[in-house]
């Protein structure tokens, strides 16, 4: 079981606290439904407040949280949300969520924030020297308070090594659609956007792709691998060529990769050439032979079983059903 605590304080967004508890719930019918062996759920989500006092939220409800942050010793994903009123007073007014923040080991835990809720992140000094994002109207304060996190307002989503941190909005779905991904799998994080009917291609940074979790280490050359080839995958990637580029040897690249990513370098360039099959399939028009052109393909039998080992289904099938009803109207006019 994972367990997922939202660290809540009085003027937050009611929809961040109750919407991504219901995420939550949803994924983890989805992997029962996949997994109907398991006993136990996969999330287990609280809110948890300060002397477990009831927060008030900024339209004006009253949520009864389920602890108190105090106690709370044990969490795999601890997830701050946005901070809807002033900034500053709200910050002043919570010192012991910025002290419990500091405590947490983030070697060990997913910590994350929904919009201005990084503003938290960063006093805890858990964003120095980090990138992060936040909401775009907030930038300028973020900024200044903060010249030592690197933030890129542009990105909806930022994970640098296990902080997370999104844009704001209604951005939160796509946080936690984000760690059921890291958890969960690839089809758990789409069934569950499915449910709520979210467009899974809102960002090109991030579309719950099965490489989320192949890039959960702290490794930095071998991230720095996996970047380049994520970029290049159209390339003819020699492995022994990548090895000298990145001052590896062939021997050491291969196993520093599998003991960081979980597989070897020629399976994950694989992965990657699948993953950006299967977006173009969504998210656009093109033809299955100019997909297969793009991703770095020259034989369409091999990767139409290659995409389907990978995903279960074969590319007409894979773009028949996850293919939004709208694009597939423009397809037809």
């Amino acid at each position: 079981m994972i367990n997922v605590t939202l660290l809540a304080f009085d003027y937050a967004m009611a929809s961040a606290l109750a919407g991504i508890s219901d995420l939550f719930t949803i994924a983890a019918s989805s992997w029962k439904s996949q997994h109907p062996q398991e006993k136990q759920a996969k999330f287990k989500v609280q809110i948890a407040s300060w002397d477990k006092k009831p927060l008030k939220t900024l339209n004006n409800l009253v949520i009864m949280p389920h602890c108190s942050i105090q106690a709370v010793t044990e969490s795999d994903v601890y997830l701050i949300p946005a901070i809807a009123g002033d900034i500053d007073k709200t910050l002043s007014q919570n010192p012991g969520i910025i002290e419990k923040l500091k405590a947490i080991n983030s070697e060990k835990h997913i910590i994350g924030s929904n919009s201005t809720g990084s503003f938290f992140l960063a006093e805890a000094g858990l964003l120095d020297n980090k990138i992060a994002t936040t909401h775009w109207s907030a930038e300028k304060l973020f900024m200044a308070k903060y010249p030592q996190v690197t933030l890129t307002i542009e990105q909806l989503i930022t994970h640098d090594e296990n902080i997370l941190c999104d844009g704001g909005g209604l951005s939160w779905f796509d946080l936690g659609l984000y760690i059921i991904e890291l958890f969960c799998d690839h089809k758990t994080a789409l069934e569950t956007a499915k449910t709520f009917v979210l467009d899974t291609g809102r960002t090109t940074q991030l579309s719950y792709s099965p490489l989320i979790s192949k890039k959960y280490h702290n490794d930095k050359t071998i991230r720095a691998v996996q970047d380049w080839m994520e970029i290049n995958y159209q390339a003819n990637i020699i492995i022994d060529q990548l090895s000298s580029q990145f001052g590896l040897s062939n021997r050491s690249l291969i196993r520093r990769f599998k003991q960081s990513a979980g597989v070897t370098p020629s399976v994950y360039l694989q992965d990657v050439r699948i993953d950006v099959a299967s977006k173009l399939l969504v998210q656009t028009n093109k033809t299955i032979e100019e997909i297969i052109d793009k991703t770095g393909y020259s034989d369409a039998s091999s990767f139409t079983k290659l995409f389907k080992r990978k995903t279960g289904l074969t590319p007409s099938i894979y773009r028949a059903r996850y293919k939004p009803v709208h694009t597939q109207k423009q397809t037809e006019r």
